[in-house]
């Protein structure tokens, strides 16, 4: 009977050694699934994150430079309805394209300064996203 173990453990070594160990091959197929579907859910998240971040730097730039005349809903401020800023939810302003947007934006128009040398383009650009998305529903 000791033979017939020693025989059997020397079988096993040897197969593990040469990398013929089917238990081995066969768990390794089955982790490769799970690895793939974790990157694959991994690199998905970090596209929501992305797509989030640039939402969060429109609604930074918006709370840092807009709000005081065009108000946190986007209605206007008693300074902005003085100085004539439109309301962001207006047909007016929900027609208008992100580039026309960012435009705005940069040059300014009326009594609305240009902000091209405060803001980087991508700034502006997440920016009018964020006005673009943000604001202009129907309620």
């Amino acid at each position: 009977m000791f033979d017939q173990l020693k025989a059997a453990s020397s079988t096993s070594s040897s197969s593990s050694a040469t990398g013929k160990d089917s238990s081995r091959v066969r768990a390794g197929r089955r982790s490769f699934p799970l690895v793939f579907v974790a990157a694959v859910v991994m690199i998905l998240s970090f596209g929501s994150n992305v797509a989030r971040g640039d939402d969060d730097a429109g609604a930074k730039a918006f709370k840092a430079n807009c709000v005081v005349c065009h108000g946190a809903d986007g209605t206007g401020t008693a300074t902005g309805k003085a100085l004539k800023a439109p309301d962001l939810n207006s047909d007016a302003v929900r027609k208008l394209t992100e580039a026309e947007i960012v435009k705005q934006i940069s040059d300014g128009k009326n009594n609305m300064p240009p902000f091209k040398n405060t803001l980087s383009k991508d700034q502006m650009a997440a920016l009018a996203a964020y006005v673009h998305s943000a604001f202009g529903k129907k309620k």
